[in-house]
């Protein structure tokens, strides 16, 4: 019966970190482009209205997985292994070097041909905030998966 559970408990795990996967990668479809054009020519940028739904789709799928996970707070797998746990905080790294151009690019640097109306201000601080979100998700459990699990010391017989 709790094996049961766990399982399922797993599970809606994955399923909620699958949902926040796709919102990312929608993002990171959509956007990198969209940057890659942005740091050529900045004046010439010219974003469709299809190019500004996605990322909206994208906020709401990465943010009702995180929140639900949160909520919920549904097991982790139980297993571990080392190396996939090491390659899954890396990509939680590398996954956000992205967002991390992007805010320079649009906060810091401050280009004067480059103008963005203030909705557009805010669904890049969103998104930005979705994609923090979602690799706080991917380091959570490539902690896990790393981490060594030490025998319980009552089932040795050790007091």
């Amino acid at each position: 019966m709790v094996t049961a559970q766990r399982t399922a408990g797993s599970l809606r795990f994955f399923a909620l970190l699958g949902m926040q996967t796709v919102g990312a990668a929608i993002m990171y479809w959509n956007v990198a482009p969209l940057y890659r054009q942005a740091i050529a020519a900045p004046t010439s940028l010219q974003v469709e209205l299809e190019t500004s739904i996605s990322p909206l789709l994208a906020i709401a799928l990465i943010q009702g997985g995180y929140w639900i996970s949160r909520r919920t707070r549904p097991p982790l797998p139980q297993f571990t292994n080392f190396l996939l746990g090491q390659f899954i905080l890396f990509v939680a790294r590398m996954g956000f070097v992205l967002p991390t151009s992007i805010f320079g690019l649009v906060f810091i640097t401050q280009n004067p041909g480059y103008q963005i109306p203030a909705f557009r201000y805010g669904v890049i601080l969103v998104s930005l905030f979705s994609l923090y979100c979602y690799v706080q998700e991917l380091e959570r459990l490539g902690a896990f998966l790393s981490q060594r699990q030490e025998p319980d010391r009552r089932e040795k017989g050790v007091k």
